[in-house]
């Protein structure tokens, strides 16, 4: 078999690579002249349809020493996740990009690769696309519901809790289809319902000191009501929110974008609702006000936050 100039070797799946015993038995090649040395046993055992009906020949035909090829369209970087799925490897090592992990996704199906088996949860395929959600969470989401990759989407919808929904475009609409998305805006729903119902109970009056009557503890019930009203009342699930802080790897270069208020952290909230002591004069004012805080800071945490 000759190889143009400009080929190169999977550096994963190499002539010594031996697998079950066994050496390399066939060469696909990708579109960008990348060659995976593989064996046949593997990929058909992979595949449900002997790899689109490509991979019919026997290479026990072909003389000793002479590996038979199969050329395939998809590149190389896609090839690599393909052949990585098939042999339940991980290939987080090699960074493939989003783009590259949707289209091996498409190829997979194409080759007959069960996907719902292969991109399971503790899968390298689930971890790998998995892996984009931190990062370009919209589209994962999108992805996992383009392929009904349940679990997946329930876990990236977790990344989703500050993403402004009016910021989803037609075409990742279509990608997730109407189930997902309608899930998406149900979470996003669902909690700025429960934000407000958390918020809707003043901190409680404590009984009639000498320096505090239920007119001074007024001030109380006003400036809570005051500060939540500022924060959800006039809120919606896609209504932008810029008081609170989502922390962004260093290494990443985003652009910044508008936030929603259901994806504020429990934290961000005891943060945004403790500032209102600092009206309060009576002490016991002040318990009342922290003992509440804390309440509502557990029950946000308790929210359910995936689809």
């Amino acid at each position: 078999m000759d190889s143009p100039r400009d080929a190169t070797i999977s550096t994963a799946f190499q002539p010594s690579l031996r697998i079950d015993d066994r050496l390399p038995d066939i060469v696909i090649i990708s579109s960008d002249n990348v060659y995976f040395y593989v064996h046949q046993h593997r990929v058909l055992n992979a595949s449900t349809n002997n790899m689109g009906g490509l991979l019919l020949f026997d290479p026990a035909a072909f003389p000793h020493g002479f590996l038979p090829s199969l050329r395939l369209p998809e590149s190389g970087d896609v090839l690599n996740v393909v052949l990585h799925t098939m042999y339940g490897l991980s290939c987080l090592h090699f960074h493939p990009t989003l783009e590259t992990v949707e289209a091996a996704l498409d190829a997979l199906i194409k080759y007959g690769l069960p996907m719902q088996t292969h991109a399971a949860p503790y899968q390298p395929l689930h971890q790998l696309i998995l892996s984009h959600a931190p990062y370009r969470p919209i589209e994962t989401y999108a992805l996992a519901g383009k392929h009904e990759l349940d679990d997946l989407a329930v876990t990236i919808s977790g990344h989703l809790l500050s993403f402004d929904l009016s910021r989803v475009t037609d075409d990742l609409a279509t990608k997730m289809g109407p189930v997902y998305l309608k899930r998406l805006f149900l979470l996003h729903q669902t909690r700025l319902h429960a934000l407000k119902e958390i918020l809707l109970r003043p901190p409680a009056a404590h009984p009639t000191t000498p320096g505090c009557n239920p007119t001074e503890h007024g001030k109380l019930t006003r400036a809570w009501a005051l500060a939540t009203a500022q924060l959800v009342w006039d809120a919606t699930p896609s209504k932008a929110y810029p008081a609170f802080d989502v922390t962004v790897p260093q290494t990443m270069d985003l652009p910044t974008a508008p936030l929603s208020i259901v994806g504020i952290s429990p934290n961000s909230l005891r943060a945004l609702l403790e500032p209102i002591a600092d009206t309060l004069s009576c002490e016991s004012c002040r318990l009342m006000l922290q003992q509440r805080i804390q309440e509502v800071v557990f029950s946000w945490s308790s929210v359910k936050p995936t689809v």
